[in-house]
């Protein structure tokens, strides 16, 4: 859209691509159901066994074979009040809940400034403007494979080491930008390989932090730690946009090179921290938190 748009009506154009999705998500709301543990906390227990009909068909009233051994509805032990943001501070989920704040403050840092400043500091490299807008399409383009890579690992090896994984993938990405910034390197074929490498890794970063967010915690604190952790990824990308009206992205490589270092302290912090998720039963992941 920015090469053939772009060109025409300036930038100010590509907000209004964003118009449409807005508009069908709000319109899409009223079929996202709450989840059935949620409502079954909150004792709407009809409620919740409805939203299981909705997938899961009529079928033993939507319980799980385990669930169906045992006479009478499940028992879910999860009779918690709503809880707030300082929860998110205690035990073991205050590690994790760092680890995913600084992680999601460096995507915003690098999606709302690195990757928004990139085409200004490739054209100062030498590459045309509309070359520029050219090479970002065909880098989004040839990363879309990588997307599917990302889903693979999440749900057949890992789910934190693959986070994990991709936050690692990303400072080297940023890395390798900033060298090319320091060196003036002005192959294409380089360029877009370092682009293609940091679109694909900044993508599985941001499509595996929150489902990852809303796996580790309770059903009481799920809504306020996902909601803090997506939220830290807005205050990355506000952050990231005051620093570029202050010229901070237009030193190309040393951005890159700073903007890695959060990038690497959530790499470790999750790596020490985090927990495995993958094919656990809820039940399960909050024994592990709380031993």
């Amino acid at each position: 859209a920015a090469a053939t748009l772009e060109p025409m009506f300036s930038w100010r154009v590509l907000w209004l691509l964003g118009l449409p999705t807005g508009a069908i998500i709000i319109l899409l709301n009223r079929f996202i159901p709450e989840s059935p543990r949620f409502l079954s906390s909150m004792g709407l227990e009809h409620v919740a066994r409805a939203v299981l009909r909705k997938f899961v068909g009529p079928a033993r009233d939507g319980l799980e074979r385990e669930d169906a051994a045992h006479p009478g509805p499940p028992v879910i032990d999860e009779q918690h009040a709503a809880s707030g943001i300082r929860m998110l501070m205690h035990g073991r989920h205050a590690r994790i809940t760092a680890g995913l704040v600084v992680c999601g403050i460096a995507w915003g840092l690098v999606n709302f400034g690195v990757l928004l400043w990139l085409p200004v500091n490739l054209t100062a490299l030498g590459v045309d403007a509309k070359a520029t807008s050219a090479l970002l399409a065909k880098s989004a383009v040839y990363a879309l494979p990588g997307i599917a890579v990302v889903v693979w690992l999440y749900h057949r090896w890992s789910s934190y080491r693959a986070l994990v994984l991709f936050i690692g993938l990303t400072a080297l990405s940023l890395l390798a930008l900033g060298a090319i910034g320091s060196l003036g390197l002005r192959s294409q074929a380089v360029v877009i390989a370092v682009v293609v490498a940091l679109l694909v890794s900044v993508s599985g970063v941001i499509a595996m932090l929150i489902p990852y967010a809303a796996e580790i915690y309770p059903v009481h604190l799920r809504g306020t730690g996902s909601g803090a952790v997506a939220a830290s990824s807005k205050l990355g990308g506000i952050i990231g946009a005051g620093l570029g009206v202050y010229g901070f992205f237009q030193n190309f490589a040393m951005s890159a090179f700073l903007i890695a270092i959060p990038m690497v302290v959530s790499m470790v912090m999750l790596l020490i921290s985090g927990i495995e998720t993958r094919g656990v039963r809820l039940e399960d992941i909050q024994t592990s938190l709380e031993t």
